[in-house]
């Protein structure tokens, strides 16, 4: 009996050793990815005034877009900039707690444009419209003011938007108390059971309730800022807005119909590359003068955000680039940016950082011949084509964005695929431990007996 007991105890022990250790390896490896995704980068100088950094609001439609401190989702942040500062009607800034530089997923680092004192003081009026984009901690002290000014702006009947997970912003605030709202698909479970006061609607690409919007996933933020765009700014600047931006099944009369996601063992993929980012490539994310926000945003969040194939480093020629709407984004130059596998430059060739990394790889995310998206169809259909359609279809679910067509054939995510093996078979080997040393300390308490029992013969007359 006492036998069998040490022997249930030793498997046992091996089990939750082994369970220590894969949890062990994939947390150490989740933490290795956050911060490749969050870091944000010292800007080459201090920020200027705020009040300098863009032109007179006139009478406009101001927008702000919030910024958290530790680490904003890209797209959700820049997919409705873009949109509305692509329109002249609307006076569009990012606003965080001050202008020192702040994290975007996929290892991207802004400058606000602004600081919620600039409201508070009067420098800046309040926005029309406040747009919560998914942010690292939405509970945290640190960001205290954030929810403060989303409430204020909320209590002056000011809209405000939450994209993807920034719902788990306003659920730190009353704004959804009593009102119908979305979120993230794996998201919904979870909040309809900590925040029953809120009526959760699953399957919408977004749900307007009174001066409150929310929206499904990640790009689900472009869908809802059109339809935001033709609200207040009418039907032909939506749809010029739209026309360039091309984002799949949008149109001005269109539903708000999407599918219902669940979790699913095809999402292995996503699982694997958040958790096991060691040996991933290096891929400079190539930024341009006058650069389109929602293409940068695409390629950083699907290479390193969603797909995690690769530790994105954006680099330009200089420290500090404008992009096309006058979002202030800082890069490491690419004389200083260190071996990289390869080049992604979005939008367009730049020879001077070609020039700065000869011998490197250039991919140029460009149109589909079938004229679709030019920000997300080409970078998930280089996915496909270099790790696999499956880490291309699961990166598209999670940022909810409905499916391009992928090519044929393409790559195998064989750089994940062999680290969980790795991963399973050194968890496997630190779980029989237990095991083992059992059976060695009795093979030494054999032997110990055998010597004792030898010398009690020998002694014996």
């Amino acid at each position: 009996m006492h036998t069998v007991l040490r022997r249930a105890l030793l498997t046992v022990s091996g089990l939750v050793l082994g369970a220590a250790t894969l949890a062990g390896i994939a947390a150490a490896g989740f933490a290795t990815t956050m911060a490749h995704d969050f870091s944000a980068l010292e800007p080459p100088h201090p920020p200027t005034a705020a009040s300098t950094t863009k032109t007179a609001q006139g009478d406009r439609i101001k927008v702000a877009v919030l910024l958290g401190r530790h680490g904003t989702v890209a797209t959700d942040a820049m997919g409705p900039y873009g949109v509305f500062a692509a329109s002249e009607r609307f006076d569009v800034r990012t606003v965080s707690s001050s202008r020192a530089p702040v994290a975007l997923s996929g290892g991207l680092t802004v400058v606000p444009d602004a600081a919620y004192e600039d409201y508070a003081s009067g420098r800046l009026t309040l926005p029309d419209l406040v747009v919560v984009p998914a942010i690292s901690d939405p509970a945290a002290t640190e960001e205290a003011d954030l929810r403060a000014f989303i409430e204020t702006a909320h209590a002056s009947d000011r809209t405000v938007m939450g994209v993807c997970a920034g719902a788990r912003v306003l659920v730190e605030t009353a704004v959804l108390d009593g009102r119908r709202a979305t979120s993230f698909w794996s998201d919904l479970d979870d909040m309809r059971a900590t925040h029953p006061e809120t009526t959760w609607i699953s399957g919408q690409r977004w749900v307007e309730d009174g001066n409150v919007l929310t929206t499904a996933g990640v790009s689900s933020g472009i869908a809802a800022s059109l339809h935001v765009v033709q609200r207040l700014a009418g039907t032909a600047e939506a749809v010029r807005i739209a026309d360039d931006v091309r984002y799949p099944h949008w149109q001005p009369e269109g539903g708000t119909d999407i599918p219902v996601n669940t979790v699913s063992p095809a999402d292995y993929p996503y699982v694997l590359g958040a958790t096991l980012p060691w040996g991933q490539p290096r891929y400079g994310l190539g930024l341009t003068p006058g650069v389109d926000e929602i293409d940068v945003a695409a390629a950083a969040e699907l290479y390193g955000g969603a797909a995690f194939t690769a530790h994105v480093i954006p680099v330009a020629e200089t420290g500090e680039v404008t992009t096309r709407h006058g979002m202030t984004l800082l890069a490491t130059p690419i004389t200083d940016a260190g071996p990289i596998d390869r080049l992604v430059i979005p939008g367009v060739t730049s020879s001077q950082l070609t020039q700065a990394a000869p011998g490197v790889p250039v991919f140029v995310p460009a149109a589909t011949a079938n004229g679709g998206n030019t920000s997300f169809d080409p970078v998930l259909a280089d996915i496909a084509r270099t790790e696999g359609r499956s880490v291309a279809t699961t990166a598209a679910k999670y940022i909810e964005y409905p499916l391009p067509a992928l090519p044929a054939g393409g790559g195998f995510p064989t750089r994940i695929s062999v680290l969980a093996i790795l991963a399973l078979l050194v968890s496997a080997a630190v779980g029989l431990l237990p095991v083992a040393i059992g059976r060695m300390r009795r093979r030494q308490a054999g032997r110990a007996r055998t010597v004792t029992d030898d010398g009690d013969l020998a002694s014996t007359p």
